[in-house]
């Protein structure tokens, strides 16, 4: 075993070691602790380098310290499934490409709904400001007087939300039909705060665009 005279004054070295090899993984909760390890490597040389600690330093490492924790336990929380009710576990398992988190947050901005008579939810040609999801019920599309039944778990009004554009068709919920509702406006601001948010719910709504597509 090195002694402590031969191990102390290398500590720098074994600490710029450790976020050397941080920086190797993707994972961001195994990149966070080698970077963790790293800063008590530099503390402890900061400690025994000089005739007194490097206080300064030592302060700023043990900041690095206190930031990654704090970041794995976020990215903990994120990963974390909370109780969830029926419903919102049967809309979380068809977005699957939604993280714990980003679902969690895609929720606190929904509305849930049943339906207790025929609800129109867009109207062709005319501008929507919500953006839909029928998670159980029947689903009447009318597109310029060609009428067709379409089953839940689909998103409506998801073209308009992408484009900007007015509703290419009205789209009504049968009575009973369980939907939950987002604000355009909502959402917007939303996914420009949080891009990855963004990018899974634009793929999301992409895939179930191609889906309407492939049955017709």
């Amino acid at each position: 075993m090195p002694s402590l005279d031969v191990l102390l004054p290398n500590l720098i070295h074994v600490g710029a070691l450790l976020y050397f090899v941080c920086f190797l993984f993707r994972n961001q909760i195994i990149l966070r602790f080698f970077a963790i390890g790293g800063d008590f490597a530099y503390i402890g040389y900061y400690f025994t380098v000089a005739d007194r600690p490097l206080w300064e330093a030592m302060a700023w490492a043990f900041a690095n310290v206190l930031v990654n924790i704090a970041m794995i336990s976020m990215i903990l929380r994120d990963r974390r499934m909370t109780t969830l009710s029926d419903d919102e576990m049967s809309l979380y398992q068809d977005m699957r490409g939604l993280s714990p988190g980003q679902f969690r947050r895609l929720m606190r901005l929904g509305t849930w709904l049943v339906a207790g008579e025929k609800l129109v939810m867009t109207e062709e040609g005319k501008n929507l400001d919500r953006l839909y999801y029928v998670l159980s019920g029947e689903v009447e599309v009318d597109k310029a007087g060609r009428k067709i039944k379409l089953a839940p778990s689909v998103f409506i009004g998801e073209l308009a939300y992408l484009r900007k554009k007015p509703a290419t068709a009205t789209v009504t919920a049968e009575k009973g039909a369980k939907l939950v509702s987002w604000s355009h406006h909502d959402l917007t601001t939303a996914t420009a705060k949080d891009q990855g948010l963004g990018a899974a719910l634009g793929a999301l709504l992409s895939n179930d665009m191609a889906e309407k597509v492939a049955r017709g």
